[in-house]
């Protein structure tokens, strides 16, 4: 039986040598209200602190295409109170430097994706406790946000997913629940939808067979992971560690593929690795959380365990895209820890990447 998760535990820094090499935890970090750039130093020796996000997670990262990252929204906790979180931030990888932009309204688990081929970025939906969810339709360029008012768009939802599909020029965002504390007996939304954010529009999908989430009592916001696969033109879901599947946007089609079989069933991120042609899945839980790197090939539909000498160490519930300008997954946030969902505890700011054969932290 899955186990409720909520906010973040920080992990101590730490090295363990074993037989097949070395694991690296997340460094611990402050989660402390982000410094100013400004800040002032009577001792000119002293470097000027900079400005960078707190520890988060049920946040979103997405990939601009030319070397930045852009980190929206989630969940953190200052002092012993639990904060949502509408701050956005860009992270320049060449200067390893955080600039923080255009806010948006407080909330976490909603979908959110990049247009590589018009630099535009769609959120939707989310949540900040309770069971009150958004229905805004946000898009952005270079972390701008502006709310835009389609003519018909899904109800209001979170835990829903996001992914572009660059062929065909827009973004598919499916599944999500309208009440993330679903009753024991009440299922999630499968439905699929598509928006142009050209046009401005909304378009409800009709497949004859969709995924189908299961609710087991816990909120079903933390199942899915999904990505686009440019090499075969598919968007690609997982439902956990348990579920692949395979979206063609053009023909309206969903394919079941083989299942992962992975330990982790919820609390999971992934991203498409370009150099390796592989989706990338890494941690998530069970009944604790799990700190394995798995790799997707579509082509031969199997899944990997990649292993690598160093990782980020147990997490879930973070944040994970690819970067093609450094052609490497990078992994932001995320929880450490099993605990009753809306308990305060810190949570992880640590920036970490992966090559396609290691782990290395960037910041943090």
């Amino acid at each position: 039986m899955r186990y409720v998760l909520a906010a973040l535990a920080v992990v101590a820094a730490a090295c363990t040598a074993s037989g097949s090499g070395t694991e690296t935890a997340a460094p611990a970090l402050s989660t402390s209200m982000a410094t100013s750039t400004t800040a002032q130093s009577s001792d000119p020796a002293t470097p000027t602190p900079q400005m960078r996000p707190e520890g988060r997670r049920s946040h979103g990262m997405v990939a601009l295409d030319d070397g930045r990252l852009l980190i929206v929204g989630g969940q953190t906790t200052r002092g012993n109170s639990q904060i949502w979180l509408g701050d956005t931030w860009i992270y320049d990888l060449d200067r390893a430097t955080w600039t923080q932009v255009q806010d948006v309204a407080q909330r976490g688990q909603f979908a959110l994706a990049h247009a590589a081929d018009s630099s535009t970025s769609l959120l939707f939906g989310g949540y900040t406790g309770g069971n009150a969810v958004y229905e805004d339709t946000l898009v952005a360029r270079d972390g701008r946000w502006t709310e835009v008012s389609p003519t018909t768009a899904p109800t209001g939802r979170t835990g829903s997913v996001a992914a572009y599909d660059l062929q065909s020029g827009v973004f598919v965002v499916f599944g999500g629940a309208e009440r993330p504390r679903p009753r024991i007996a009440e299922l999630p939304s499968n439905e699929t939808w598509t928006y142009d954010a050209t046009e401005n529009v909304w378009r409800q999908m009709s497949p004859a067979a969709s995924p189908r989430p299961a609710s087991e009592g816990h909120p079903t916001l933390f199942e899915l992971a999904m990505v686009y696969h440019p090499g075969v033109d598919r968007t690609i879901l997982l439902i956990g560690g348990q579920e692949t599947w395979a979206y063609d946007v053009d023909v309206d089609r969903w394919e079941r593929r083989s299942d992962p079989g992975l330990r982790a069933d919820f609390m999971v991120a992934a991203a498409y690795h370009a150099g390796l042609d592989r989706v990338i899945m890494y941690g998530g839980a069970p009944t604790s959380l799990t700190r394995e790197t798995w790799s997707y090939d579509y082509a031969a539909d199997e899944w990997t365990e990649v292993a690598t000498r160093t990782r980020p160490g147990a997490v879930g519930d973070h944040a994970m895209t690819y970067d093609a300008v450094t052609d490497a997954v990078y992994l932001h946030g995320g929880s450490d820890d099993l605990i009753p969902l809306d308990t305060p505890q810190p949570a992880f700011a640590a920036l970490w990447a992966f090559d396609g054969v290691d782990w290395r932290i960037v910041d943090g």
